[in-house]
C-alpha cells in the first residue's frame, strides 16, 4: 500500500499505517493531558483579567499587547479595554459587538487610549482622525501644529487642515 507522509508518497504495509496512526493517537492524549507552562496558562489569564487592574491609560498603553482583541459578538462593559487595528480603545457605553461597530467606526460607543501628551505647543497631541479636541491644546498632524480654539464634545474625524476656523487654527 502506498502512504503519503509529508508529501512524500512511501510503501507501507497496513501494520506500518497502524503503527503510525496509534503513535499520533498516542501524542494527542500526551498533549491533552501534559500540565500547561506557566507561559501557557499567562497567555490564557491575562487577556481575561487585566481589565480588572486599576491602571491609568499610560501604563495601560505600555502593556497594550496583553490586552484582548476585539471581538464580534461579545458583551463588553463600560470602561473595558480591547486592542483593535493595533490600537487600544476603552469601551464608552456597554454593549454587545458587531460587525459595523468596530472600535473605529463606531464613536459613541468606543475611545481611542492615546499616548499622554501636555498638548502645549512643546507637546502636542498626535492628532489621528478619531478624537475629541479640546480648547487651548494644541495637536499636531501632517508635519502641522494646530491650536483648537473651541471643544468639539464628540470625536471629530475630519483632517485638521478641514477644520481650520470652526475648531482650530495652524500654528
Amino acid at each position: 500500500m502506498i502512504k503519503c507522509i509529508d508529501g512524500v508518497y512511501v510503501d507501507m504495509t497496513p501494520e506500518e499505517i497502524a503503527k503510525i496512526q496509534a503513535q499520533a493517537r498516542l501524542r494527542e492524549i500526551e498533549e491533552r493531558t501534559r500540565p500547561m507552562s506557566a507561559d501557557e496558562v499567562l497567555i490564557m489569564l491575562i487577556p481575561q483579567q487585566i481589565n480588572t487592574l486599576s491602571v491609568d491609560d499610560h501604563t495601560a498603553l505600555r502593556m497594550k499587547e496583553f490586552y484582548p482583541v476585539w471581538t464580534a459578538g461579545t458583551g463588553y462593559e463600560q470602561g473595558f479595554k480591547v486592542r483593535y487595528n493595533d490600537k487600544l480603545w476603552r469601551v464608552r457605553q456597554a454593549h454587545t459587538a458587531q460587525v459595523g461597530w468596530e472600535p473605529e467606526n463606531a464613536a459613541s460607543l468606543w475611545e481611542q487610549i492615546n499616548e499622554i501628551h501636555d498638548g502645549t505647543v512643546d507637546d502636542p497631541i498626535v492628532y489621528d482622525g478619531y478624537m475629541v479636541l479640546e480648547e487651548g491644546k494644541y495637536y499636531y498632524q501632517n508635519e502641522a501644529i494646530y491650536l483648537c480654539i473651541r471643544d468639539t464634545g464628540n470625536p471629530v474625524y475630519h483632517p485638521l487642515s478641514q477644520l481650520i476656523g470652526i475648531y482650530v487654527e495652524e500654528v
